[in-house]
This record gives C-alpha cells, sequence and structure tokens, in this order.
C-alpha cells in the first residue's frame, strides 16, 4: 500500500482526498475539497470508543467490522464515482492519524482495483501544516486595507471588486462572523478555526504572486478565529483606505442587511444587545431593547451606530490624512471604481 506525507500531497498538480472520518469530525474540520466517506458514522464511532475503554480493543474491532461489513459496497461505489469525475487526480484517503481507517479503505479499493494511497499522520498531519505555514507565511502582495464606519458597505465592496478580477480576501465571510456584537445574529454556525485556517491559507497561496490584495480591516480577533500575526502585521503596514458614508445611508444598508433576521424577541439579538451593559449603560441599554421589541429600527439602529460603534472604531473622527485614500461610498458601484483604479494606478508605479 502507498503512503504520500501531507508534503508531498500539497505539491501535487490535483488530489482527490477521501475522508474517512464521522461526520461530525469532517465538519469540524478537514482539507478543503476532501469528500467525506465516513467508515463509521457518528453513533457508531461512539459504540466503538465505548467497548475501546470498557471491554479492550479486539471487542471494538469486532464491533467496528460488524457496522463497516455492510456499507463497504456503498462506499467503494461513491469513491469510484468520485473517481471518475476526477480521473486525473491523485485519490488520497485520510482519517485522524494516517491509522487504521483509512488503511483499510485504501486496502479494499486496492482490492477492487482503485488505485490510491493512504496521507501518513492523517488530518492531524495536515493540521499541523497549516498552521506552520501560516506561522511562517512570507506574503509578497501588499495589503489593500478597507477601514471604514459600521454599514460604510466594507463588505459589498469586497463583492464589488472580486467581480473585477480584484484578488480579495473577505475574512468575515471566511470565519462566518461579521465581527461585532451582533456579528453572528442570522448566521448559524461560526467557522471552527481549523476550517477557517485551512480556508485562509488557500487562498494566501494563490494570490501570493499578485502585487495587492484587498481586505477589510479587522482585529486579531474575528467571531471564534484568530488571524495569523504575519497577516495581522502586512495589515498594518499596508495601504489604508477610508471607507466614508452618511449616518442615514449607513442605518438604511444595516437594517437591509439585518431584515431577514430581526425578529421580535429574538434571544440572540437580545443577548447581543444586553451584552452592551458594560460600555453603554443599563438605561442606554434599556431603550435599545424598547426601541427593538417595538419594531422602531431606524432608532434601534442610529442608536447602536452613534452611542456603541462609532465611537469604538473612531472612523467618524480620523483624520483624512492618515490614509493613504479617502473613498466617499453613497454610490458603492463608483467606490468600487475608484479603488479598483487605485490600484491599477499603484500597478504602474
Amino acid at each position: 500500500m502507498q503512503v504520500i506525507s501531507i508534503e508531498q500531497a500539497m505539491g501535487l498538480p490535483k488530489c482527490l482526498f477521501i475522508d474517512t472520518r464521522s461526520p461530525s469530525e469532517f465538519e469540524q474540520g478537514h482539507i478543503p475539497g476532501a469528500i467525506n466517506v465516513p467508515l463509521l458514522e457518528d453513533e457508531e464511532r461512539a459504540v466503538v470508543g465505548t467497548l475501546y475503554k470498557q471491554c479492550g480493543q479486539e471487542q471494538a474491532k469486532q464491533k467496528g467490522l460488524e457496522f463497516v461489513s455492510g456499507k463497504l459496497a456503498d462506499m467503494v461505489r461513491k469513491i469510484s464515482d468520485c473517481r471518475a469525475a476526477m480521473p486525473d487526480a491523485a485519490l488520497i484517503v485520510y482519517c485522524w492519524r494516517g491509522g487504521m481507517r483509512s488503511k483499510s479503505v485504501v486496502t479494499v479499493l486496492e482490492l477492487m482495483g482503485i488505485a490510491g494511497c493512504q496521507l501518513a499522520g492523517g488530518y492531524k498531519a495536515y493540521r499541523r501544516h497549516v498552521q506552520e505555514r501560516l506561522t511562517e507565511f512570507s506574503l509578497q502582495p501588499t495589503l489593500i486595507v478597507l477601514c471604514g464606519s459600521t454599514g460604510s458597505g466594507k463588505t459589498t465592496l469586497l463583492q464589488l471588486l472580486a467581480d473585477r478580477q480584484v484578488p480579495v480576501i473577505d475574512l468575515e465571510q471566511l470565519a462566518n462572523h461579521r465581527g461585532s456584537a451582533f456579528g453572528q445574529v442570522g448566521l448559524g454556525r461560526p467557522a471552527t478555526a481549523q476550517n477557517f485556517d485551512a480556508q485562509l491559507l488557500l487562498l494566501l497561496e494563490q494570490y501570493n504572486r499578485e502585487p495587492f490584495i484587498v481586505l477589510e480591516c479587522e482585529s486579531k480577533r474575528v467571531g471564534n478565529v484568530y488571524l495569523p500575526d504575519r497577516l495581522c502585521d502586512a495589515m498594518r503596514t499596508g495601504r489604508r483606505v477610508l471607507i466614508r458614508s452618511g449616518i442615514d445611508t449607513r442605518v438604511r444598508r444595516l437594517i437591509a442587511e439585518y431584515t431577514d433576521v430581526l425578529q421580535p424577541q429574538d434571544p440572540q439579538i437580545i443577548t447581543s444587545i444586553t451584552s452592551l451593559t458594560k460600555r453603554l449603560g443599563k438605561k442606554k441599554v434599556a431603550g435599545l431593547l424598547l426601541d427593538y421589541e417595538e419594531g422602531r429600527l431606524t432608532e434601534f439602529t442610529r442608536t447602536l451606530l452613534a452611542d456603541y460603534y462609532d465611537p469604538l472604531y473612531g472612523y467618524e473622527t480620523a483624520s483624512p490624512e492618515s490614509f493613504d485614500l479617502v473613498v466617499e461610498a453613497e454610490d458603492l458601484d463608483r467606490a468600487a471604481t475608484e479603488i479598483s483604479q487605485y490600484i491599477d494606478r499603484l500597478k504602474r508605479r
């Protein structure tokens, strides 16, 4: 059976990764693009684990074999279909540490005439590879950092610039979090650190020969994940672009963004409002709760901007001279064009 290291795999032009771990393990973190073909489902894995602790390895193996034997044909068929869709890719099977799960699947595939190899060290080796790469990553492009008050349109500008083929990394999208007290509202579960890091590394490597990358100014932490130090350092030394929009425009944009999730008595929103008590005081928070519960969204949003977000980030009182470019963003399409033209001018220097 052929075994391949993660370094060798990353150097191949195209790989088809098959993740044999349980669905919950896969969801927690996986190699980007990998296909989950679990040898054991979550409940089955729990049973085998309990048997291993209580009765020993042999009984755990026997129970695992009982679970697996009835599904091998379907697993092989699914992997075969994936292989047919990517005939020129190297087929690489992995589990948590490059142990029995991936080894047994590769063995069965070989018996069926399907060539594949086992990833040495499994997902654990890949996770270590990602962490090491991010720690030592040598970022070549200059970062164009969009700065601006909440609601100024930075996220939309990233999308518009990406549509113009400008290299963009949307950190909040990768984190599935807006990076604020209300950042998780309506977005479901945030990205895990494992998946965030893997996707970020993929984009950094993809764009590392570009002269510029555009991203939004972020703190070290975005939701539940943390940015690597190398990226934070590059953001501090990059070119800063101030995005400005009037408060009426920002209020309208935020209400439009949150319209689908600003439901009355939403416990997630109430918790987010209440979390501001230490900063705003009980009276102000009580007023925000009342405006929210009675549907006065314009007043609610304006108060949040004026009393919380704007003082927190300070862009409303920042000196334009401290930025490399100032863009008025009442019209976001026009603002995207101005930023794109600015980048083109930088390229010609």
